[in-house]
């Protein structure tokens, strides 16, 4: 039997959440706003064009990306009941199993795919986080920011919007 060869790698996520919520107010009511977000398993571009076109319908601006074996769009934050309605209709798209919590932003491997963010004003506009969200990713493309995940996340200014998180991920 041959052995396979396993590395641990750290990357960096932030959750859907305002960083203002805490623990305690998301276990006492589950219905809080949160940020819908999706991530796409698949380079099928008819899956991300499906995501964004309900983003447009509901007129929530998001920021969208090409990575790894997929996508992700990252949609602004919006009342509870809007959060279900919207994650039910992107669902079919999306990973079907869980609606992301959070997302990865940072490569976990070199030669990743990770193209430059887009930003699609749907009628909310250039929001802060999403400033400071394009501007970590864009780093990461450029191969800029610190190898402290959390000293790059702190650095573009994600931590004043978002819980972040650094985590290990195993890879064969």
């Amino acid at each position: 039997m041959s052995q396979e060869t396993k590395t641990t790698v750290f990357v960096g996520g932030i959750y859907n959440w305002p960083v203002t919520l805490t623990k305690e107010e998301r276990y006492k009511t589950k219905n809080y706003p949160r940020y819908n977000w999706a991530d796409i398993d698949t380079t099928d571009s008819k899956y991300y064009d499906s995501v964004i076109a309900v983003f447009k319908k509901y007129k929530i601006s998001c920021v969208g990306q090409r990575c790894g074996k997929g996508f992700h769009v990252w949609g602004d934050l919006v009342p509870f009941e809007l959060w279900m309605k919207i994650w039910n209709e992107i669902r079919p798209f999306a990973d079907p199993l869980w609606a992301p919590h959070t997302l990865r932003i940072s490569k976990k491997r070199i030669n990743e795919v990770w193209e430059r963010p887009i930003f699609y004003d749907f009628g909310t506009g250039l929001k802060p986080w999403m400033k400071s969200l394009m501007s970590f990713l864009c780093k990461v493309l450029r191969n800029e920011n610190s190898s402290n995940i959390y000293n790059a996340m702190h650095q573009v200014g994600l931590d004043k919007y978002f819980q972040v998180v650094c985590y290990p991920v195993e890879l064969k």
